[in-house]
């Protein structure tokens, strides 16, 4: 055959290839009634991008005469004036959302695959869009910057198949705490910079995504009054065109962390209601859903609700006779001091949050949370007020401070009470669930995006599908001996971590831990000393059995998890030799790995520290000079930190929201001048240790981290 005749053939195969390839089609067929509705329109458009790139070969259209896969969808009431949602069942009132249960129905008709889908209302088609093409057809949207969209050929699924979604809660979203500088912290205060409206879009675009409807972060007192309410209603706006309620939190008259005030509690004048009226006036230039109530001065600090009883009602009432939104009253996992659970708000109409915080559930019997024993108080509140008002459930997904991602810790276990409360306080009966989040590196993206999945009840032909603490884990990889690793890393986590309480050695201790009596208030879970005591105070005897069982159990866990993740690593460096994994799939398997090397390096780290504090204690005793065994403890123990450190610096190449802003020195509204994850970057808790035992200094002053001034803002006493 002559080349020139070969080379006609090439092409015309190609040319048919490609003829085949642009054959499928996939047609979304919505009316255009439906299209126009924002929530719909929204979801719709963006489904439609996302397809288009997960088909690259293959046509997305809309309404196609003919295509391989026809995706219809139901022309529900759009028309806001005439569609009511359907009343809450409960005997209270309740702030009343969509049905946003679907259920798709999947079955070949000709040659053309036809997805069915039956829901009742536009955000029922938004959400059932977005479980499809999630949940279905492995999409990945696990954080707010990034996601994983898979590529395909033709159509992965079977032709026929039912699937269906129902939310376990009326009310799913999340609070960001923004008290502290994490990731969204600045960009919802501040709209001057320029991309502070695009990256809380992206946000509020991950919550719609993953079928969340409500949304709320803490507002700080130095925002701009004068530009922040056009920001404030953009936002708002935006999320309502997404399907999703806005609160905001502010407190009557908290001190701390920069806390916004409604009133400033030394300047009465004018009255308190007064300040009360032109806080609402100011706030509700925004038009809120709700808005969340902190009365307290402060954690530790007294309840406002007491002194100042009437302006806590003005307050609520204002809230809902004035402005029409909910009153949501924010607890505290402090126990209250008078026999009731938890204090109340005022009026039967509000609503409450029931917290909890860590990686602790509100029903495991051990938690040694704030000075509590266990959070089984705000289990029974719970239990109380869902019976007679709204209740929302508001858990913590990370602690920061010094508990986890700022040590770094990646704890597991947050999984394990997370999935657990949620099967607890849906079966209560709870309409809400809000999660209080405190930022997403070092793997908190996948607490956040487990528990926006555990929010809902799926089923496939007809069958539950199963959730597990590591449902999205598994969703990442399909190997079997990295699943089972997984679970033998969070099983370690759990008997390691909580049953044996290393959380009390593992995370940092708070600036307030090592105060002076009275103020030196429990906040997460410490020793049972001070180690102050311990050098200064105790027995070498008293002292060697005090650290005796930790120090032996911190060496114990290294070494458990560190040969998981040894096993971790080699299989995943297997998967990518054999390209069994897709690439970004492994790359976030290598962040979490990496994550539990952490707490296994900073486990080593803590048993060497201590055991440097029980030597530096025993050479008090004697005239030696030159090298001690203390010194050669702390030298170990540097060593293990520079390892720590590498791995640190690896990790943060992948911060999403960029390392100078998370990981440095930063001007901040909030009462710290750095992100997140500035104790991170230089592990400053592990040196700190470090330092602590080598100059005999266990005070809160010995390089300190925190301006306490600004953090406790004894100057909002009475300055705004």
């Amino acid at each position: 055959m002559k080349p020139v005749h070969l080379s006609i053939i090439i092409l015309l195969v190609a040319i048919v290839s490609v003829r085949n390839a642009q054959a499928f089609t996939i047609s979304i067929d919505a009316s255009e009634s439906l299209c126009l509705n924002p929530v719909v329109g929204l979801a719709l458009a963006d489904s439609a991008d996302l397809l288009r790139r997960s088909f690259p070969r293959s046509r997305v259209g809309h309404t196609m005469d003919r295509c391989s896969v026809r995706i219809i969808l139901p022309d529900v009431e759009t028309n806001r004036e005439h569609y009511v949602p359907a009343p809450s069942k409960r005997p209270y009132l309740c702030i009343a959302v969509p049905n946003t249960s679907y259920e798709w129905h999947s079955s070949r008709k000709n040659h053309t695959i036809v997805l069915c889908l039956k829901t009742a209302t536009p955000e029922g088609v938004a959400a059932g869009l977005y479980g499809l093409i999630q949940e279905k057809l492995g999409f990945k949207f696990y954080h707010p910057r990034a996601s994983i969209v898979p590529s395909f050929s033709g159509w992965p699924l079977p032709a026929q198949f039912t699937f269906a979604g129902q939310p376990r809660f009326e009310k799913r979203g999340f609070h960001l705490h923004t008290l502290h500088p994490i990731e969204l912290t600045e960009q919802l205060h501040d709209p001057s910079r320029t991309d502070s409206f695009e990256d809380v879009k992206a946000y509020l675009d991950w919550l719609a995504r993953n079928g969340q409807n409500t949304f709320q972060f803490f507002l700080l007192r130095n925002v701009d009054r004068k530009t922040w309410p056009a920001h404030a209603r953009r936002i708002i706006e935006y999320a309502h065109r997404r399907g999703i309620r806005c609160g905001i939190e502010i407190s009557l008259s908290m001190l701390q962390q920069q806390a916004f005030q409604a009133i400033t509690v030394l300047r009465p004048y004018p009255s308190y209601q007064q300040q009360v009226d032109d806080t609402l006036a100011w706030l509700f230039q925004a038009p809120w859903d709700y808005l969340s109530l902190d009365v307290t001065l402060g954690e530790h600090l007294p309840f406002l609700d007491r002194l100042l009883p009437d302006v806590q009602m003005h307050i609520e009432q204002q809230v809902e006779k004035l402005y029409g939104a909910r009153l949501m009253y924010a607890t505290h996992v402090i126990a209250a001091r008078d026999g009731a659970k938890v204090r109340s708000p005022k009026l039967p109409g509000s609503g409450i949050m029931i917290h909890s915080v860590m990686c602790y559930s509100a029903t495991e019997a051990k938690a040694p949370v704030y000075g509590n024993r266990n959070q089984h108080f705000m289990f029974e509140a719970a239990t109380i007020e869902s019976r007679r008002r709204e209740t929302w459930y508001w858990p913590e997904s990370s602690y920061w401070v010094g508990f986890d991602s700022s040590v770094p810790l990646l704890l597991l276990p947050y999984l394990d009470a997370r999935l657990s409360d949620i099967e607890s306080m849906a079966h209560l009966g709870v309409s809400g669930h809000l999660t209080f989040t405190s930022g997403w590196e070092w793997g908190y993206w996948l607490i956040d995006w487990s528990i926006a999945r555990w929010s809902w009840s799926l089923q496939d032909n007809g069958k539950e599908r199963h959730s597990s603490p590591l449902s999205r884990v598994d969703d990442l990889t399909g190997d079997r001996e990295l699943r089972q690793l997984f679970r033998q890393a969070l099983a370690v986590q759990n008997s390691s971590l909580k049953d044996k309480e290393l959380l009390r050695y593992m995370s940092a201790l708070t600036p307030f831990s090592e105060l002076p009596p009275p103020f030196n208030k429990p906040f997460q879970p410490e020793p049972p000393f001070r180690y102050g005591w311990l050098l200064n105070t105790a027995s070498c005897a008293e002292a060697s059995q005090a650290l005796l069982v930790p120090i032996g159990n911190l060496e114990a866990y290294a070494r458990q998890m560190t040969t998981i993740t040894d096993k971790l690593s080699r299989c995943i460096s297997h998967l990518h030799s054999l390209e069994l994994n897709n690439g970004e799939r492994n790359t976030l398997l290598e962040e979490l790995v990496r994550g539990l090397e952490v707490t296994s390096l900073r486990a080593t780290h803590r048993a060497l520290t201590l055991k440097a504090l029980l030597a530096k204690k025993r050479e008090r005793g004697t005239n030696g000079s030159g090298i001690g065994e203390s010194d050669n403890l702390l030298a170990q123990a540097r060593f293990v930190r520079q390892q720590g450190q590498l791995l640190v610096n690896r990790q943060e190449q992948l911060y999403r929201y960029g390392v100078n802003s998370l990981a440095r020195p930063i001007q901040s509204r909030t009462a710290y001048s750095f992100g997140y994850l500035y104790p991170v970057s230089r592990l400053y808790f592990w040196e700190r240790e470090e330092e602590q035992v080598r100059h005999e200094r266990f005070d809160a002053l010995f390089m300190n981290l925190w301006d306490m001034g600004r953090t406790l803002g004894l100057k909002s006493l009475f300055i705004k």
